[in-house]
């Protein structure tokens, strides 16, 4: 939105150049242009990248806590351990069917079992480069399990603010450049045209995703 003018008036610089408000109003243009672009890129940028990590790490996450569950609950049965037997017996449907908050605490439950039983897991194959491996896991999937909400929170962000960026481009154009314009209605009615022309675009709700062809440049008129 505003891309068609902003290219426009770049190319035809040296006719505006010496008007030192023109030039504010034009470089406003070109920021409140760019704060716009920048808002689409980020309302336009897929979610679903974050919920596919998510559940990579989640995945992972299940499968070394049952990992070591099943080391601890082994143990268990072999020293007749009640306790111990009905903490760690679990399944990974049982895993599935968590809530995010959910398995994180499991995750950290299991991980000081096996912190508290260190020793007599070595036998299992369970060391302590296992349990920080649970504990990394644990922090990792801390850190992404509300990325997918985040990430469409500030898609929608953008999404809501976009009406007042697009408004302030608006604004630069009929509120100053149009009325700034109408200087070279007279003195240089080619590049004058050229500039209706690429408003016309703006007005009828155009706009271009790359960079713009703007209208063919004004020649200076003839003396």
């Amino acid at each position: 939105m505003g891309n068609t003018v902003s290219a426009y008036m770049a190319k035809n610089n040296t006719i505006w150049s010496g008007n030192v408000a023109m030039g504010q109003t034009v470089s406003d243009l070109d920021a409140a242009i760019e704060k716009a672009s920048g808002k689409a890129q980020v309302q336009e940028t897929p979610t679903g990248g974050a919920e596919d990590q998510k559940q990579q790490v989640r995945h992972d996450f299940e499968d070394e806590i049952l990992r070591i569950a099943h080391q601890l609950s082994a143990l268990a049965a072999k020293n007749n351990d009640m306790n111990l037997a009905a903490q760690t017996e679990l399944t990974l449907p049982q895993l599935d069917k968590m809530s995010d908050d959910i398995l994180e605490n499991e995750g950290k439950r299991i991980s000081g079992l096996a912190t508290a039983n260190l020793a007599a897991l070595a036998d299992y194959g369970i060391v302590a480069a296992e349990v920080t491996g649970l504990n990394t896991l644990t922090t990792q999937f801390d850190g992404l399990k509300t990325a997918p909400r985040t990430a469409i929170a500030g898609r929608s962000g953008q999404t809501k603010t976009m009406p007042t960026a697009i408004q302030t481009i608006m604004s630069i154009l009929r509120n100053r450049l149009d009325k700034q314009m109408v200087m070279f209605k007279k003195s240089n009615p080619e590049f004058y045209a050229g500039y209706l022309s690429a408003r016309v675009i703006i007005d009828r709700g155009g706009h271009s995703g790359g960079s713009p062809t703007p209208p063919a440049p004004a020649a200076a008129p003839a003396k």
